[in-house]
């Protein structure tokens, strides 16, 4: 952060916003999901979750961050609209992978189920993004979080405290506005249920 920006309140919005980003969630999310779905080997379920880890948010952090090292993005969650056109490409290529993979080491379809949501949901933000920068932060964490409702139920709802805290970070370290960041995590909610429907009703059917 520049120099402005040292008060206590945004030092501590810095620090959400870094422990919130999307490949942390992710590699949280899958973790439950591992824990409470998948079957086999300590092996196998540790296989499965490195997997689900990287190429759910893992890899593409590392790549962001080999941008930022080639000044091709100015920081770790790319602020500049322009600038994530070519990431959102490679993660959802890199989501699409993990999905392929998962399924070859026959996975739990919950963790390859948010695998595919990562991937679909990626394209659309692809999409929005070249229009109107929405917020990636707020996407990537309403987005998993559903997958959680069948682990936790209505505690889930307890997390709406974080939600709101994550929201709040970004408006305060002007990364968003409210609008974008109210998309998002609709966005996240929405976009899932969607991919979670088509998943139940058009895919799983047919495999």
């Amino acid at each position: 952060m520049s120099a402005p920006d040292t008060s206590p309140a945004l030092r501590f919005a810095h620090r959400i916003s870094v422990l919130l980003v999307p490949p942390v969630v992710a590699a949280a999310v899958f973790a439950v999901l591992v824990l409470g779905y998948e079957h086999g080997s300590i092996f196998h379920r540790i296989v499965v979750w490195l997997v689900a880890a990287a190429c759910g948010g893992g890899l593409q952090i590392v790549y962001v961050l080999y941008l930022q090292r080639l000044d091709r993005v100015t920081a770790y969650d790319v602020p500049e609209r322009v600038q994530r056109t070519q990431p959102y490409l490679i993660s959802a290529g890199i989501s699409f992978g993990g999905l392929m993979l998962l399924l070859f080491l026959d996975a739990s379809v919950f963790v390859w189920g948010l695998m595919w949501c990562f991937a679909v949901n990626t394209l659309i933000l692809y999409a929005i993004n070249l229009r109107w920068k929405i917020s990636a932060h707020m996407m990537g964490l309403t987005g998993p979080l559903v997958f959680l409702w069948p682990v936790l139920g209505a505690d889930l709802l307890w997390l709406l405290s974080v939600v709101i805290l994550l929201g709040w970070a970004r408006i305060a370290l002007r990364a968003h506005d409210l609008p974008q960041v109210l998309a998002g995590a609709a966005a996240g909610i929405v976009l899932t249920l969607a991919q979670i429907w088509l998943l139940l009703e058009v895919i799983l059917p047919v495999m």
